[in-house]
């Protein structure tokens, strides 16, 4: 009598997402050298002509190590998405790696942000924050300097008022700017949107 026991989803029948990326799979074993072209034959077969996931399971029998955690919820490694859960991953570290160049500038003003754009991987999203950090630190210190050399020309009194608001409109700028990124909203700060300011592109 044989006493194994099988997950009731085996019986459940094989939805086109799995049997694609059971497909995805073996290409990429069969390109890599893992099969040889006759058992990538014969296996595709198996996975095309799948109706259940006990028949798709049987076109990786012998090729993937299957642990035991995966045999008790009838799945096989090879047609999950964990690239998901990967993607997700990535997704968490950009948005750290975005908050973080803005939060830079509060020590290192443009050149912590820059240092970031540099790093980071081209059409990311930590690399189009560090842009918008950047532009928008780069910004504050000409706004910062324009009114230093017009404080000349200013009465007293909108001296002591001028440098105390660019000062925390650039503090709330770029807490907000560091807020925002890590919550991996697309947020363009009013600024430097306004000033029409990009040095570094932020798309």
């Amino acid at each position: 009598m044989n006493n194994t026991y099988e997950h009731p989803s085996l019986n459940q029948p094989v939805t086109e997402e799995q049997r694609d990326r059971a497909e995805a799979w073996l290409q990429g074993a069969y390109a890599e050298g893992r099969i040889s072209e006759d058992e990538f034959d014969r296996r595709i077969g198996q996975v095309i002509s799948a109706v259940t996931r006990r028949d798709l399971n049987l076109a990786f029998y012998g090729l993937v190590d299957v642990t035991r955690g995966s045999q008790a919820l009838g799945t096989h490694p090879a047609y999950q998405p964990t690239n998901a859960t990967l993607a997700r991953t990535g997704q968490q570290i950009g948005k750290g790696a975005g908050a973080v160049a803005h939060f830079s500038g509060l020590f290192t003003s443009f050149f912590g942000p820059g240092l970031f754009f540099l790093l980071s991987p081209e059409g990311g999203y930590a690399r189009k924050e560090a842009a918008k950090a950047f532009n928008f630190q780069v910004l504050s210190m000409l706004t910062l300097i324009v009114t230093g050399i017009a404080s000349g020309l200013l009465p007293d009194f909108l001296d002591g008022i001028l440098f105390p608001v660019i000062f925390v409109g650039w503090l709330v700028g770029t807490i907000v700017g560091g807020a925002r990124a890590a919550q991996g909203d697309d947020w363009q700060n009013p600024l430097t949107k306004a000033a029409k300011l990009q040095i570094l592109r932020e798309r």
